[in-house]
This record gives C-alpha cells, structure tokens and sequence, in this order.
C-alpha cells in the first residue's frame, strides 16, 4: 500500500502482547504495509524519531510507559506532533475516551478488533490526515469527570473525528452483539429441538428401560416359581463358596431355611466332615478356571442334614460366569428313597432267583417220578401183553 506521495506507507506498532502484534502485522502485511514493532511505549517513542512512520497505532496498557504517555509526548514533539496515531486497547470507559483525547489521540478502536474496520481507520488516516490531525493550538477545554479535572487541547475536527471512532467501534460492537444474539437465538433454536428429540429419546429410553425391567421381573418371578416348585433342591454358589440361591427344596432336604443357608458356607453346612477338604480344594479350583470334576456330570454323594444325619444325593453342577467371576449352579436329588427300592429289588431278585433254583430242582424230581411212571407203565404193558401167558405153561411143566 503506497502513500498519496507514492511511497509505501510505514506503520508503527506499539503492543506488548506477542500475539496481538503478530496479529496486527498479518492484518496489515496484508494490505501491503511495511510494518515496525515496539514493545512498549519507551521504545516505541524511540522508533517514531528513528524510523518517522507514517501511522502510529499503540495499545495503551503496558509495562515502562503506557500508550497515553507515549502519545501525550509525540504529540508535544514539534516533529512528530502531525503523525496520526490510533489507540487499541480492550478497555472501554468513558474516562479513556477522554484520557485519549487529552493525550491527543486521533483514533480510537476497542480489541478484539475487526480486520476489516481496523483496515479502513487506518486508509482513513492515511489518506486524509488534516482532517484528523490535532490543533492543541486552537482552544483548550478544562472539565471534571469521574472526580478528576482535565484539560483537552484539540480541535473540533480532531474531537469529532476521536468521538466519532469511538462512535463507530460502539456501533460495530453492537452490530456484533446484534449478529452474536441472533447466532444465540438460532443456536436457542436448535438447542430446544436438540433438547426436544433428546427429551424423546430419553422417554423413549425410559419406556425401554421400564418394559426391560418388567420383563426382569417377570422372568425373576418365573424362574423363583419354577426354582420353588422343583422336585429338586437348587444351591448357588459364589466365590470362596458362599450360598446365596437356597430354594425350598433344599430348605426340605438339608433342614435349613433359606434365611440360615444364605452366606454361609456350602461345605461346613451340608458336606460330611471326612470329605470336606478334598471338596474345598476342587471349589477353589473351579472358582478360578470354571473347571472340575463334577461340571457338566451327575455324580453319587454322601450330605448331611441339620440333625448330623448322612444321606446319599446325586449332584448335577452347571458353571456360570458372572461379571467375570465363576458361580456354580448345583442340581441335588435326594436318592435315599431309590437306594432302598434299589436294594429291596436287589433283595427280591436274589429271592426270585433262589426260587426260581429252587423250581428247576423241583421240576427235575418231577421229571425223574414222570420217567420212572413210565418205565412201570411199559412194565405192566409188557406183561400184560406177552409176558403174562407165559407163566401157565410154565406152572403146568
């Protein structure tokens, strides 16, 4: 960007902030502006006798001196009172419109600032000096703001213009206010339809979660029926070998409630001293690796009651992994019923059988008088055919 004498314009900035800087360098590299940096108002007075820019824009809070120092002293300096010079700062009160004017100040534009706006305060400067440039000369205005006094050395021109930034910087902040409302409202918008199809997907949710649980318990209450009306006590098992599923039937068959069983450990409950650590081991193997013996068969064992009374079962065991732990599921029949009509049909087969030896040996007597019957009627038949008229003559010799 050349200047009205075509050269290329020489913008100074003043600005602590590495950011901010490199910001309003982009800003205005852009735009073909050659750009020089000072960090604070010390150094940048320092650059404005070295380097004469054509444009001043500094920020006004820094460390060493601040910008109203700074531009307070360039616009006493015979030469560089005529340079332009913008202040950028985040600060808004009306004491710092003042406290700019004071210091002579040209132009004013709050931060953040917008790239476009900045871009055309600073052509405006540029190409148009006179009509912004200061007349301490002229007048001075004394007043009281805020409970301080201070004095305003510039012209009507320089005023209006400084008011009139300040003006405009209040218009752009409000036409960003305006659009940042209306992206709040679209953004409120789309919210509550956000929220209203969230809402209905939590409901929905909610009527899934609750028809689930009904099911649940449903499927609770079936499988408790089922599990109180078995013919078979059901035991469950989880680790070290703690009960905690202890059914009627098991309530029937060990003499326990299932208020006593629950928590309690299945082998000092109903295993038989002399097997109880050959059982323990073989449960501390399963609850690790869901492996053993007794898994997946049927197998004969001697339980005890509550009264010390032993007892022949059979015991089926299912393994069930739950949330990454073993459980078992043990099926036991109580065979004490069918190991006597086991050994009352053993007892009536011997019976049979020594009555069925003892019939054989009957039948061979029998077979033996039948024989010899019929050895006399062949006798008799003999003799009553041939043998019998045989004996006369004989007498009569």
């Amino acid at each position: 960007m050349e200047t009205l004498q075509g050269k290329k314009a020489k913008i100074l900035v003043v600005e602590d902030s590495e950011v901010q800087a490199a910001a309003l360098r982009h800003v205005l590299e852009q735009q073909w502006y050659e750009v020089v940096v000072a960090t604070d108002g010390s150094e940048g007075l320092r650059l404005a006798r070295k380097e004469r820019p054509a444009l001043i824009i500094s920020d006004i809070l820094m460390p060493v001196m601040d910008g109203w120092e700074m531009c307070g002293k360039i616009k006493e300096s015979a030469e560089l009172k005529d340079t332009p010079l913008m202040l950028l700062t985040q600060l808004t009160e009306p004491e710092e419109v003042i406290r700019g004017l004071e210091a002579g100040a040209d132009n004013y534009i709050t931060k953040p600032f917008d790239a476009d706006f900045l871009v055309s305060k600073v052509r405006a400067l540029l190409e148009n000096p006179e009509q912004f440039r200061n007349r301490p000369e002229r007048q001075c205005i004394e007043f009281e703001y805020g409970g301080k006094r201070y004095s305003v050395r510039s012209g009507r021109a320089q005023t209006l213009a400084f008011l009139l930034s300040t003006y405009e910087n209040a218009v752009l902040r409000t036409a960003e206010l305006g659009h940042a409302q209306e992206e709040l409202g679209m953004l409120n918008a789309a919210l509550d339809v956000r929220v209203q199809e969230r809402t209905a997907d939590l409901d929905r949710e909610v009527e899934e979660r609750k028809r689930a649980e009904e099911t649940l318990r449903e499927s609770e209450e079936r499988f408790r029926a089922l599990m109180e009306s078995a013919s078979d006590a059901f035991v469950a098992l989880e680790p070290p070998g703690r009960i905690y599923l202890w059914n009627r039937k098991a309530e029937e068959m060990f003499g326990y409630t299932a208020a006593e069983a629950v928590g309690k450990d299945f082998h000092d409950l109903v295993v038989p001293e002399r097997f109880r650590k050959a059982a323990s081991g073989g449960l501390d193997v399963f609850f690790r690796t869901g492996k053993g013996a007794v898994v997946g068969n049927t197998v004969e064992l001697d339980a005890l009651r509550r009264d010390g009374t032993e007892f022949k079962v059979e015991l089926s065991v299912s393994a069930v992994n739950v949330r990454g732990r073993w459980n078992s599921i043990g099926v036991i029949r109580d065979v004490t019923g069918r190991k006597r009509l086991e050994a009352e049909l053993r007892q009536n087969l011997e019976e049979l059988s020594r009555m069925n030896r003892l019939m054989i040996g009957r039948e061979l007597k029998m077979e033996d008088l039948r024989q010899e019957v019929r050895a006399l009627r062949e006798r008799v038949r003999k003799l009553e055919t041939g043998t019998g008229a045989a004996h006369p003559q004989g007498a009569e010799k």
